[in-house]
Order: structure tokens, then sequence, then C-alpha cells
């Protein structure tokens, strides 16, 4: 059991540490960031200066991953919105993200940590982290956020749902690609690819087992935010397991 939080705990250090080593020597802008509000309305923050995720010289490949049928959120019995809960939102065991549009689906084998659980990898409060999911502080106004962890009982294989915020980290261009990047610089041969990914286009990396387990993340840029599913692998389990209890959420 600690052995799982440690390394799930290992997943979120190093996701907060890759913007921070480039971020060095660079100045603080001028004009501070105001986060926006959660409370009344869906926040839209301006596309100006921002780059595209893909262009045309980009090849996109399909990941020919399975997964679980489209989950409709007007069928659940709390439809989940991005006017409250802009990290996503709890019910029945599963987890359900409108921001991006996926859903978590857990079940007997595959388990999301609740707010408790979270605050132990990451090093908050239960309460920190509580605000952050029903927006009492906004995503907006934190370098780094868990919105969610899921992890399978019998191996240890686990998925980790974080929201980067470039802008805080005075890089406030800076598209999904270029954030894996960063992950890929410390090794040789591996290159960040475009792909087809619950129905939209993700950049994605694969990194080789350093003893944490096999990683693969996907990552995408939604209005300011760098969302990016960090899956890591023990043992015999394989990414199309893991990737078969993702599935898209369909919120129209």
């Amino acid at each position: 059991m600690q052995s799982r939080r440690n390394r799930i705990a290992a997943v979120i250090i190093m996701t907060g540490l890759l913007l921070g080593l480039p971020a060095c020597g660079e100045q603080e802008p001028e004009e501070k960031y105001v986060s926006p509000t959660f409370n009344t309305e869906v926040v839209n923050p301006s596309e100006e200066g921002k780059k595209p995720e893909t262009t045309e010289a980009q090849e996109v490949l399909d990941t020919d991953l399975s997964q679980g049928d489209p989950v409709k959120a007007s069928d659940l019995e709390e439809v989940p919105t991005t006017e409250t809960t802009i990290a996503g939102s709890y019910e029945n065991g599963s987890y359900y993200n409108p921001f991006t549009g996926f859903a978590i689906q857990g079940d007997s084998e595959w388990k999301l940590y609740d707010a408790a659980g979270v605050a132990e990898v990451t090093g908050l409060t239960e309460d920190e982290v509580n605000d952050l999911w029903y927006g009492v502080v906004s995503p907006y106004s934190v370098k780094t956020m868990t919105a969610a962890i899921a992890y399978k009982r019998s191996t240890g294989s686990n998925l980790v749902v974080s929201y980067i915020n470039p802008k805080l980290y005075y890089m406030q261009n800076m598209t999904a690609r270029e954030y894996l990047e960063l992950s890929a610089r410390a090794y040789k041969d591996v290159e960040v690819s475009n792909v087809n990914y619950l129905g939209k286009v993700y950049a994605a990396i694969t990194l080789p087992d350093e003893g944490e387990g096999r990683r693969t993340q996907f990552a995408i840029r939604v209005d300011d935010l760098i969302v990016v599913l960090t899956y890591t692998l023990q043992g015999e389990d394989t990414l199309e397991d893991a990737a078969d209890h993702v599935t898209t959420l369909i919120t129209e």
C-alpha cells in the first residue's frame, strides 16, 4: 500500500518539476494574473496569443486503444458542469471531467482515491484538495493540481490526472506537446507524437521504466491549462488494458 502511494507521489512531483526547470532565471511578468471565478458562469479564458496544438505538418497517429462505451452526461443523476466543477466530479465510484471530455469508470479492480487519499500523496490537506475540486480555489490560481487518481488494486498500476498552469511558470504560450518535450529531454530516442485519443488530438509520450513502472503520458491544452493523463504500469499490465476503463464523456 505504502509503496503504491510513493510511486504515485513520485509521478505528481515530477509533473510539477518539469515546468520548474526551464523557468529558472526568467523574470516574473509585470502584470499579475487574476484567477477567474467559477461560481456563476463558465470560464472561457482568452485565446489571444495561444499557440495551436498541432500544425498541418504534424502527423496525427491512431492509438488503437480500446475504451468503454461513451458516457452521456445527461444520463447521470447529477450532470457534471464546468461552472462549479472545472476539476471534474465524482459519482458512484466514477470520475467525470466535462472540462476535457472524458470519464474514468471505477469498478471492482480499478478504484479512485477520495480527497483524503489524494491529499496523502500530494502533501496537501483534505480540505485543500476539496477546495480545488469544488472550485473554492481556482485551478487557474495554482501551478499544478491533481484532479483524480485511479489505481488498480491487484498490481499498483495507476492513472493520475493533472492540471498544469503554464502561465504561473511564466510560459503562458506553452503547448501540450512542448510540455511533454520537457519529459523527453533526459532520454535518448524518446519522441513526442500527436495521437487521436478519447476523440481529440493529444500529445503523447512513453518513457522507459526506471524502477517506478512504465509511464505513458497524454497531454492536451484546454483554454489556459494543460491537462495531463499519466499512466504508470506495473507487472504484466498493458496500456490497452489500463485505458479500457477511460472513456469519452458526451456533454451535448
